[in-house]
């Protein structure tokens, strides 16, 4: 991989988990404050406010460990070239939600459809910086 290539991958995989493990566990600890940040990064803010709170418990736990899990990718691509295919398909499965479900994100959620392109090619955009990038199984530059 070229070493532009391998920094940017290192980068965004560093971003990403830093963005993880802080929004894991700010939604852990903290729900009503993730929906407050949700709805200014996402444009989210869904019916539903108290039930919500409760599932994003759970769902910080895991953001969390996605998060330091992708911190050891960033240090090493390559020898946790499993983190990195992980978090791609995490990644690509989050495009897919917001495409099949974009009628009740814009619903339920009150997230605009513009925002919700958005969110998706920013999400494409690392997505391809995971896998065209070669940010994974290889030879070390």
């Amino acid at each position: 991989m070229l070493p532009f290539l391998d920094t940017v991958c290192r980068a965004y995989l560093l971003f990403l988990s830093v963005y993880h493990v802080i929004s894991g566990v700010m939604s852990f600890f903290c729900p009503e404050r993730a929906l407050s940040f949700y709805r200014k990064l996402y444009d989210c803010n869904p019916v539903e406010r108290k039930h919500l709170a409760i599932v994003l418990r759970p769902w910080g736990a895991l953001a969390a460990f996605a998060g330091v899990a992708g911190l050891f990718a960033a240090a090493d691509p390559r020898r946790y070239a499993g983190v990195v295919v992980g978090l791609a398909i995490l990644q690509a499965a989050r495009i897919t939600y917001r495409l099949w479900c974009r009628r009740e994100l814009a619903g339920i959620s009150g997230i605009a459809p513009h925002r919700n392109m958005i969110s998706i090619a920013v999400i494409l955009v690392g997505l391809l910086l995971l896998t065209a990038a070669g940010c994974g199984p290889g030879e070390s530059p």
